[in-house]
């Protein structure tokens, strides 16, 4: 048996480059739904990130405060939280990343810019995995389950408008 890697394997690539993600009417529309995340759970950071083969790219945020990613264009997997998402195909929450041994020493933790996550898979229709909608804040949170109702509703409705960004067909199962 070999091992597969969940991030950069060429299916999943191939399953990407099939979406047209950087279109500027995506991503304002996925801003719209960030801004309503961020002001329902009331967080200063919601974003809408893809992870790459060796990078995760932010497609949106809910706007300029608070936001360190939009600049950055997104950051290396090593550092992304997002990735932790794709991997373990499932939501991933940090009350305190600084308390985190695998997250203390991320850049963004390190600097105060982050001290807060969680993130909820983007799945779209054939199962794949691409990214997550997250939120973040600079300080220690405890996300409740409306919390991550409201992240998950949105990540529904950000993949229901991804999907109308693809660009190549769908190969038959």
């Amino acid at each position: 048996m070999t091992d597969v890697d969940p991030v950069a394997n060429l299916a999943r690539m191939q399953v990407l480059a099939g979406y047209d993600l950087f279109d500027p009417g995506l991503a304002a529309d996925l801003r719209r739904i960030c801004q309503r995340s961020a002001e329902t759970i009331d967080i200063p950071l919601t974003a809408v990130q893809v992870v790459l083969n060796t990078a995760t790219a932010v497609l949106a945020t809910n706007g300029p405060e608070a936001d360190f990613l939009t600049p950055l264009g997104g950051t290396p997997n090593e550092y992304s939280l997002c990735l932790n998402v794709v991997v373990d195909r499932a939501p991933y929450v940090v009350d305190d990343l600084t308390a985190h041994p695998a997250c203390a020493t991320n850049p963004a933790v390190r600097a105060g810019m982050m001290r807060s996550y969680a993130g909820v898979p983007l799945t779209l229709p054939d199962g794949e995995i691409i990214g997550s909608h997250c939120a973040a804040g600079p300080q220690p949170r405890h996300f409740t389950e409306a919390d991550m109702a409201v992240l998950s509703t949105a990540a529904g409705e950000i993949v229901a408008r991804i999907t109308r960004q693809r660009i190549v067909p769908a190969t038959p199962a």
